[in-house]
């Protein structure tokens, strides 16, 4: 895995099924004060296919956390990154879902869990939270680092 400061290499294509996988957090109850996920972590929109996460092994984590700032930003002022939701990559294929690594021109390290729901209306629905329920009992949570541009 490549975790060297400022490298710039391209994560492999092939993901090992013990990669971990981070889900950015992006609201404060993201977590319990016990560490328990909140499934809405895994939550997109009805009409998504995938749920983007980050290939935590193959950048520094100041990186990955630069990343998910960003889309905090682009997403709106009041929002803020808080952490992961990070899983491993044989967890994340359980119960009929994939993973496949679809890098970004602005994260290299980027990848999809595909939830492979094929259902529609309120069914299809269901079957999203069934995934985020899922993927969240598997996930463990790992803070941001101090942002040190804010201080």
């Amino acid at each position: 895995m490549n975790t060297r400061s400022g490298s710039t290499q391209a994560p492999p294509a092939k993901l090992d099924t013990n990669e971990d996988l981070g889900r950015a957090a992006f609201t404060r109850r993201s977590r319990n004060r016990g560490g328990v996920i909140n499934y809405r972590v895994f939550l997109e929109s009805e009409q998504a296919k995938s749920i983007s996460v980050d290939r935590m092994g193959h950048a520094p984590i100041d990186e990955l956390a630069a990343w998910s700032r960003e889309r905090a930003r682009n997403r709106g002022t009041d929002r803020r990154f808080y952490g992961w939701a990070v899983l491993k990559v044989r967890d994340a294929k359980r119960d009929g879902r994939t993973v496949k690594a679809t890098p970004t021109p602005q994260n290299r390290c980027h990848a999809d869990i595909f939830l492979n729901v094929t259902a529609t209306g309120e069914e299809r629905k269901h079957q999203q939270e069934k995934h985020a329920f899922q993927l969240a009992a598997h996930s463990r949570w790992r803070e941001a680092p101090v942002d040190s541009n804010l201080g």
